[in-house]
């Protein structure tokens, strides 16, 4: 499969996934769903890899995609915003996500599934909600947060549906995704609540910067060795460097040393 068959699967889902939440008064007044081509392309990346990809698999890469949707609605409301049109609006959004997605597991019929997927969604809610409980916690804690927001769904399906073979590799790449985000919300003085937090541990937002440069480094050099584990055909693994994983801050770091 080459990069172009790769993007076109990609697109297709991400349009069927918003065609089956989108909502035009809710659109209209909120940011609408949000459908990120990093985590389809790994919902995809066992069918790209020439697994067995059954119709009830590829609902239930859809559903994770919604749910992913929903809990982004949710994010996008600010603890700090008056209570106007768009903020409820958003949170009406991430309601609505929400019962599409548990409908979708319902027709499935797929009980195991539903409790899979809902077991992983408490765990995503309850780490996100720790981001505003304002405690000041270590380090590796927050890493924790964000690991489990990050990667816990995706991780369900995988271990649902047998590919496990791809756990590692697919963490430490959304995780670098993250990471590259919150360096650049950083560098624009755009906080998330997770980079609050990332800030408390250290004294100066410098050191957040430098902190983050040396954790993307490090994602990056795994992120290689995982690839050759995983055995991905070279179309699969270009696409995957060159698409989801630019390494952008690569050179940010070297202007800055240089």
């Amino acid at each position: 499969m080459n990069g172009h068959q790769i993007q076109s699967k990609i697109i297709s889902m991400g349009i069927e996934v918003l065609d089956a939440v989108r909502q035009r008064t809710l659109d209209q007044y909120t940011e609408g769903p949000s459908v990120k081509e990093s985590r389809l392309f790994f919902l995809l990346l066992p069918f790209f890899d020439g697994k067995e990809w059954s119709p009830e698999i590829e609902a239930s890469a859809k559903t994770v995609s919604i749910v992913y949707a929903a809990l982004h609605a949710h994010d996008q409301v600010r603890e700090d915003a008056p209570i106007i049109k768009e903020q409820q609006l958003t949170v009406l959004a991430g309601d609505l996500y929400s019962g599409i997605y548990y409908q979708m597991l319902v027709n499935t019929k797929n009980i195991a599934m539903v409790q899979r997927l809902a077991s992983a969604i408490i765990q995503v809610s309850e780490k996100k909600t720790s981001f505003f409980e304002g405690v000041v916690r270590p380090l590796e804690e927050v890493e924790d947060a964000i690991s489990i927001i990050e990667t816990e769904l995706l991780m369900s399906f995988y271990r649902f549906y047998g590919f496990t073979e791809y756990e590692t590799l697919a963490k430490q790449a959304m995780l670098y995704i993250r990471y590259a985000d919150e360096l650049q919300r950083l560098q624009s003085k755009n906080y998330s609540h997770a980079l609050r937090e990332l800030n408390t541990s250290f004294v100066d937002e410098i050191y957040t910067e430098h902190w983050l440069l040396e954790k993307l480094d490090s994602l990056h050099g795994k992120i290689l060795t995982s690839i050759a584990d995983c055995s991905l055909d070279y179309e699969l693994e270009k696409y995957l460097l060159h698409q989801i994983t630019p390494h952008q801050h690569r050179a940010e770091q070297l202007t800055r040393e240089g």
